[in-house]
């Protein structure tokens, strides 16, 4: 088993970024006025995924242990994503709003934001779409695992894995088709000739590329993780779970086998015989 401390620092350490990242981007997005209803649901969408992450928090060390480095590694990976994706996203929405004030949108911004925009505001919402499903998925799993804790697996623990082994397996199939369709986009993009920038200047098309390149590396990220999790997501899993959280009782014995001292190990205790000095 991984090491559970190592791997929960780990974890704090791209959360926190994270969490601020996400914070700054929303103060901004709320501050617009009269935002576009593109701008409307991008705010949802980054609240949602601060939410996602402050209950990432809440995994505990025995459960990131059990996930395995192989979780974790991956979705420091996506969260590093979607961090670096808000940041380039937050530089390029003030740039489009310059010329308004105290969050109320200048009809030039408006239109910027609204239309011209449009396509890369879309795509920071379905990146965070992804990255808030993928930790969602990694805490119900957690939660699964604490579940079992000292106790038996019933048939409505059976029933939640197999729930949410479906859930992980639709989560990649959705992100596989979605890879498909953004790297379409990117090559589509790259192909794109000069006649184009009368219509969407050099700079713009250059922050679109970006943006959906951020994205592409998102839903590679997520689609990693997912793959990652969904062993983790099985019975067999969980089972294995429950039964490395169990304890036994053990005697061991004091000087010149007199006395003894109790405490816990995992696994039984054989080859013991009782007796007289």
């Amino acid at each position: 088993m991984a090491d559970p401390l190592s791997i929960t620092a780990s974890i704090v350490g791209i959360v926190g970024p994270a969490l601020h990242g996400t914070r700054l981007l929303l103060e901004d997005l709320q501050q617009l006025k009269d935002a576009p209803k593109t701008v409307k649901r991008l705010v949802e969408d980054v609240r949602s995924v601060g939410a996602a992450l402050e209950l990432l928090q809440s995994v505990e060390e025995r459960e990131w242990g059990l996930l395995g480095a192989g979780v974790a590694e991956q979705a420091e990976t996506t969260i590093s994503s979607s961090t670096q994706a808000c940041n380039l996203f937050r530089a390029d929405l003030q740039k489009w709003t310059r010329h308004s004030e105290d969050g109320k949108l200048a009809w030039l911004d408006r239109a910027n934001v609204g239309f011209f925009k449009k396509d890369q505001v879309k795509a920071m919402s379905e990146q965070l779409q992804s990255c808030k499903l993928a930790i969602n998925l990694i805490v119900g799993v957690a939660t699964l695992y604490s579940s079992v804790r000292n106790s038996h697996i019933t048939e409505e623990i059976k029933k939640t894995i197999s729930t949410t082994q479906d859930e992980v397996k639709g989560a990649i199939t959705t992100a596989d088709k979605q890879l498909i369709v953004l790297e379409s986009k990117v090559e589509e993009m790259n192909l794109s000739d000069d006649d184009e920038e009368v219509v969407k200047p050099a700079e713009g098309k250059t922050e679109a590329l970006r943006q959906l390149e951020e994205e592409v590396n998102g839903v590679k990220a997520s689609q990693k993780l997912l793959n990652e999790l969904l062993p983790k997501s099985q019975e067999e899993a969980v089972v294995k779970a429950a039964g490395s959280q169990s304890g036994s009782i053990t005697v061991t014995f004091g000087d010149n086998s007199s006395g003894f001292n109790a405490g816990i190990i995992n696994g039984g205790v054989s080859g013991i015989s009782f007796g007289g000095k």
